[in-house]
């Protein structure tokens, strides 16, 4: 087994506390470690060090001249101070320098809630202000570039933006254009962007410059409850957030939540924006039967009894496809209980071209498999001792009934050529969060929970 070599660590001191840090992060790392935030606005643990914002000054003992803590590394014996008053008169010179030619549009700014510099002010501010807001300078508003949009007079020039799309995206769309109070943000030709992150760039700008239009003048960020999960619709698994709602019930947001060992602070446009299914219009909320060709309101009932008649009659003749959105949990349940009333064939709901595809979609995190748990799917099967068929091979087994389990939202992949090759003759049972036209020849539609 190859070596495991321990980070070699140092001890420094940061407002008295004494604490060992691993050699070679910067002071700003280290003292949230000790439990001491420091302002920023440039700094981002995922994207390359700016400096350019000098909110996170500090003192440190024999050095002469206040330190940025964002690009000043940890030494032995290091002692640093955060809370000295010289320290927090800079920090409040660098806000109201922020502030010089920032709209006051609070009131009508999507950020309002989650803007730092609202929180910086009231946390590391509260001076006396000198601003006239007449003789700000004015930049455009209200630019449309794509799924964001840009209001350049919001900018603090941080240049997050800018270092994300030249150093994750690789795409280099953003840039800062002229020089002094008349430096503006913008994309390079004034068009939209051009690649599958953008939704990042309203995550990770501290002010309201950049927000989504997916998400914008929805909600107020106080009415919302959040909760941290996992991204369903890749096998890569980033961490999110989720923001619900609790008076309504429903989902309006998803963001990244940061994980270094599966999605750093990212996530794709197709996990951010592909949620709505979850609270949109064609969620089955009851059992549906087909009648005549029309589909009626029914009970749970009615379906389980349709389901114990077939296993009654020859639970050898029903195929049993399940879908990879399902938990370890909910496969080892469904096989284990069907198992016990005698149905043996199974197959996976997955497009088998790319379940096992070692290579990503791209170079940041996008997988090729689209369905988000084929690895356990197989790990619980093969743990039962159960044998699972290819969906070719399933549909050549011979069967006189399909029952579908766990599909979620309105793009299954691997599920349309699987759905056109079963026999209209097949008594077609499918459960899944909602109604859409690849159901049409289904007996019963049961309602799904969404993951």
């Amino acid at each position: 087994m190859p070596e495991t070599t321990t980070p070699k660590k140092v001890k420094v001191q940061i407002n008295g506390k004494d604490i060992e840090v691993n050699a070679g992060i910067p002071v700003i790392q280290a003292a949230e470690e000790a439990g001491v935030f420091i302002p920023r606005y440039c700094y981002h643990p995922d994207l390359s060090i700016a400096g350019v914002c000098r909110m996170c000054v500090c003192e440190i003992e024999k050095n002469p001249r206040m330190q940025i803590s964002c690009n000043t590394i940890v030494a032995e014996g290091m002692v640093v101070r955060t809370d000295t008053p010289k320290v927090k008169e800079a920090v409040k010179s660098a806000l109201e320098l922020h502030l010089i030619n920032h709209p006051l549009d609070c009131p009508i700014c999507d950020k309002a809630g989650e803007c730092k510099l609202q929180d910086f002010y009231a946390d590391f501010g509260l001076y006396q202000s000198r601003m006239e807001y007449d003789s700000k300078n004015h930049k455009p508003k209200v630019q449309d570039i794509g799924t964001i949009m840009l209001d350049s007079e919001r900018c603090i020039l941080c240049t997050r933006c800018v270092r994300f799309t030249a150093e994750v995206t690789k795409s280099h769309e953003l840039g800062i254009f002229n020089r002094g109070d008349r430096s503006e943000l913008r994309t390079f030709d004034k068009g939209p962007l051009r690649n599958d992150y953008t939704g990042n760039l309203a995550d990770i700008c501290p002010v309201g410059a950049l927000t989504a239009k997916d998400f914008r003048f929805q909600q107020r960020v106080w009415f919302l409850d959040k909760a941290s999960t996992a991204c369903t619709l890749c096998a890569r698994g980033c961490n999110t957030t989720v923001s619900v709602n609790p008076q309504t019930k429903l989902l309006y947001r998803v963001e990244p939540r940061r994980n270094p060992d599966v999605n750093d602070s990212w996530i794709c446009d197709t996990g951010r924006w592909g949620y709505h299914y979850v609270s949109d219009d064609k969620r089955l909320k009851n059992p549906k039967q087909n009648v005549a060709g029309s589909r009626v309101d029914s009970t749970w009932e009615f379906a389980f009894q349709s389901m114990a008649e077939a296993l009654q009659e020859d639970p050898k003749q029903i195929l049993v496809g399940l879908s990879t959105q399902l938990t370890n949990e909910e496969i080892s349940d469904l096989v284990t209980t069907l198992k016990a009333k005698g149905v043996e064939k199974f197959t996976w709901l997955v497009d088998e071209k790319v379940v096992n595809e070692k290579e990503p979609y791209d170079d940041i995190l996008r997988h090729r498999d689209l369905t988000v748990n084929a690895a356990g799917f197989q790990a619980v099967m093969s743990g039962l001792g159960q044998k699972w068929m290819k969906q070719s091979e399933a549909l050549s087994s011979g069967f006189k009934s399909v029952w579908l389990f766990g599909l979620e939202g309105h793009e299954h992949p691997g599920i349309v050529s699987f759905l056109g090759a079963i026999p209209k003759t097949a008594h077609l049972i499918v459960h899944t969060t909602s109604e859409v036209p690849l159901w049409e020849n289904a007996e019963w539609l049961l309602p799904n929970t969404s993951s």
